[in-house]
């Protein structure tokens, strides 16, 4: 894979969340010794605050979400095989190597001397445990099994050593396995999912004390292979940005996330710090063609062609993100893998935006309406009311819905809108493959809102395709294609600020995942 710019994402995508839970299973494995106390009775604890937009909505269960939010939450909690950073290197966690040994078999060799937080050891019955637990039938209504179609079972070679058998070649699969998060085998059994979600047990370096609506309270797991600095961390759902603002600036708080550009100027005037991550995400306004009847303005191509031209993406990006970001051009960003670099973003050209428009049979603009949820992402609210403003001086009205992220899961997993067109993100985050956001974005997603057959089974060919060049070649066309066809206005390439209180150290985030073990606090 090659490796460029940082790219994390705000992936909304990534956080779908199914609504309800399946029966219990029934136990295998007697319950293990709880862990040891992460800290002596006098002893002056340290306790990492973070505020994040949400929770996740199923709490502990870590296969409903796969990215941001709930990515903040699972991170601390769970550990996939491998970590994936922001150039795109895949790098050992829960597996210490990987080798493919036939086109449709891959043998991960697994860290020796982990344990899960309840002191039970890990090893490969675990991950063949997780394996059948998102290949069981009817797995697809979780995110992180649709994200890991391609794994057919997993079957122990020794104690430390697991073969993964795929249905079609993977060669990308050693950044996929960076979401196949591990739980613990026995108490899963024990407690069914439900029941797993409000008592979590896996190897990362925090183990849940107390989940309540609005925060997580977690104890540092102090036995575990990656021991934490700090001794508590507490997660806290602050939905609207102003407020997580306020949150750090009255030091209730040492870590915000998803902050606008203005909110980090103003936080480092006050003398905290921030850090800024490029993502490999871009951000689009999507029209809901599968939903809209025929002779709808937005079916037109020439239409959905002239509202791209329409918008001044470098006006705002400048005035908004300090420049620090780049007008998009395709569905992923320079380090995705198959990123087409012939591709130009759509110049800024009312004057052909309204040619082209007249051309189509409406010279005079139209209407349509667009849901948007303000706490998705970074500046995203003033990002579509700033395309809105574009479109009306070329006679298009677009009306702003705000709904809450509860209906946009909704809406991507239940085909629930109201609206013409909605916020959503491509987002190639884990892997870095740009057919990711394409498969969602297409016939193959849960509830299409684009459906070109004759494109999505181009994308099934990729993703059935083992040679990385051919596959590239193949990906970089249906990119070509899909920025000509514009399914969607596509903005910019998402980034992501946070801000950093004074006594933060050792702060580092890779592809949205925040390296809680490392975090010290200053006294």
């Amino acid at each position: 894979m090659r490796k460029s710019l940082a790219v994390i994402a705000f992936a909304v995508l990534a956080a779908l969340a199914a609504w309800r839970f399946m029966g219990s299973e029934q136990p295998s494995s007697p319950a293990a010794v709880p862990a040891a106390s992460t800290a002596g009775p006098t002893a002056k604890l340290k306790t990492l605050r973070v505020g994040v937009v949400a929770l996740p909505l199923d709490r502990g269960y870590p296969y409903n979400g796969t990215g941001v939010p709930t990515i903040y939450t699972f991170r601390a909690i769970f550990e996939g095989l491998t970590s994936v950073t922001n150039d795109g290197e895949v790098k050992p966690l829960l597996a210490t190597s990987w080798e493919q040994v036939d086109p449709l078999t891959w043998r991960f060799k697994l860290r020796e001397g982990v344990t899960f937080s309840n002191g039970v050891p890990f090893n490969a019955d675990a991950v063949v445990f997780v394996v059948q637990h998102l290949t069981r039938p009817g797995a697809a209504i979780d995110a992180a099994a649709r994200e890991l179609a391609g794994i057919k079972s997993a079957e122990v070679e020794n104690p430390y050593s697991v073969l993964i058998k795929t249905n079609r070649a993977e060669p990308l699969l050693p950044a996929a396995v960076e979401q196949l998060v591990i739980v613990e085998p026995g108490q899963f059994q024990r407690l069914g999912k439900e029941g797993f979600a409000a008592e979590p047990i896996a190897t990362g370096p925090f183990i849940v004390r107390n989940w309540s609506s609005a925060k997580v309270e977690l104890d540092a797991f102090k036995q575990a292979w990656r021991a934490p600095k700090v001794d508590k961390l507490e997660l806290i759902a602050i939905p609207e940005t102003s407020a997580r603002v306020q949150a750090i600036l009255s030091d209730q708080v040492d870590i915000v996330v998803a902050m606008g550009r203005e909110n980090i100027l103003s936080l480092e005037a006050a003398g905290a710090t921030s850090y800024t991550t490029a993502t490999n995400s871009v951000l689009a306004a999507t029209f809901l063609l599968s939903k809209l009847p025929a002779n709808h303005p937005l079916q037109d191509k020439r239409v959905r062609q002239a509202l791209n031209y329409a918008v001044n993406k470098e006006a705002y990006i400048q005035a908004l993100f300090g420049g620090l970001t780049r007008p998009a051009s395709q569905a992923t960003t320079p380090s995705g893998f198959g990123y087409n670099p012939a591709i130009a973003p759509y110049p800024h050209d009312p004057e052909k935006a309204k040619a082209l428009l007249a051309e189509a049979g409406y010279p005079n603009g139209f209407t349509f309406t667009i849901e948007v949820t303000p706490a998705g992402g970074t500046a995203l609210s003033e990002t579509y009311q700033q395309v809105a403003a574009d479109l009306a001086k070329v006679g298009v009205t677009m009306t702003i819905r705000a709904i809450t992220v509860q209906q946009l899961l909704r809406g991507v997993q239940q085909g629930e809108w109201t609206g013409d067109a909605f916020n959503m993100n491509f987002s190639a985050e884990r892997t870095l493959d740009a057919l990711r956001p394409l498969r969602m974005h297409s016939c193959l997603g849960v509830a299409p809102w684009y459906c070109d057959k004759a494109v999505s089974a181009k994308i099934e060919q990729g993703l059935a395709t083992g040679d990385l060049d051919a596959r590239r070649k193949l990906t970089q066309d249906i990119l070509a294609y899909y920025h000509d066809e514009a399914p969607v206005i596509w903005l910019h390439d998402i980034v992501m600020f946070e801000g950093l209180s004074k006594r933060v150290r050792n702060y580092r985030n890779d592809q949205t995942v925040i390296a809680y073990h490392l975090i010290d606090l200053a006294d």
